[in-house]
């Protein structure tokens, strides 16, 4: 028997279904990790975070945002509620982010595409927080350099987190 794919457009078709199949076998391997700081203290809690400097304007590396902590889900795609500019203050000259965090709330700080954990050294380099500073009812915890990055602990490769107890 004979397979006709010519001039016939099954041709294309099999092109497309091919292109799609390799697309979803790229996508499957895609990930983001969150890097959140997680209030579990009875009292709200202020963070500020100091982002390494890049060209260009001050910006925060992904919009502050914040999510319940009993919804937290370790397979990334969080729910998170972006915080309206009122409800964080960014200080340009030193480039910071300062968030009033509530008890039992996560606070998204960064993102990072593919990060490949604490060993990777092109990741350590593109981490774009060099301080992070949690403030609370049982005191100040300051984390510089690297402890900025390596201090929060990997709970999934799509989830890593630092808390405030």
């Amino acid at each position: 028997m004979r397979l006709d794919l010519e001039g016939s457009g099954k041709m294309r078709h099999v092109i497309l279904v091919l292109l799609l199949a390799a697309i979803s076998l790229l996508s499957a391997c895609s990930y983001i990790t969150d890097f959140i700081v997680i209030n579990e203290s009875r009292e709200p809690m202020q963070v500020r975070y100091k982002v390494k400097k890049f060209p260009g304007a001050f910006t925060p590396p992904v919009a502050p945002a914040t999510i319940p902590m009993s919804q937290l889900s370790t397979k990334g795609n969080q729910q998170w509620s972006q915080l309206a500019s009122g409800d964080y203050q960014l200080d340009q000259e030193s480039r910071t982010v300062i968030v009033r965090v509530l008890p039992h709330q996560a606070l998204r700080i960064a993102t990072m595409h593919h990060y490949g954990g604490h060993q990777d050294s092109a990741d350590a380099q593109d981490f774009p927080v060099e301080e992070i500073t949690m403030s609370g009812e049982d005191g100040e915890r300051r984390f510089t350099g690297p402890q900025a990055r390596t201090t929060f602990s990997e709970v999934s490769r799509a989830l890593y987190t630092l808390t405030y107890q």
